[in-house]
């Protein structure tokens, strides 16, 4: 292997590192968008004869009703994956480069699961 591969192929990877640990608000917007198409579609869901599986959700939304716990479920959500991201990791990285890099690549996780819950969703509502 050529030395100079080995710079080139870093400075792509610390290239593409540093996009990932600067674009924090299009992952937290892309996050509430999920958030709310989920819950859109678990109220249209139910409201149609589905129910619901998670038996955490059905609890709270016992205790709740439908709209204001679906909205206290995903506010909690987002709540506790702000303050993963944001306040837990930063005791865990020491660079505020790391501590973005880490916080964003926890959001993209979060973003494409709940993305595929919401696929899920409109899956089971459209079959």
């Amino acid at each position: 292997m050529k030395r100079g591969t080995v710079t080139a192929t870093n400075c792509a990877t610390s290239g593409n590192i540093a996009v990932l640990a600067q674009n924090k608000y299009p992952l937290l917007i892309g996050l509430i968008l999920v958030r709310a198409i989920d819950a859109s579609l678990t109220y249209y869901g139910l409201s149609v004869g589905l129910r619901e599986a998670n038996p955490i959700v059905v609890r709270v939304i016992e205790a709740l009703g439908v709209i204001p716990g679906l909205f206290f479920l995903s506010s909690v959500s987002l709540v506790l994956l702000l303050f993963l991201g944001e306040y837990l990791l930063p005791g865990v990285a020491q660079s505020r480069h790391n501590i973005n890099l880490w916080s964003n690549v926890a959001y993209l996780s979060v973003l494409i699961v709940w993305s595929a819950v919401s696929l899920h969703n409109m899956v089971l509502i459209w079959i």
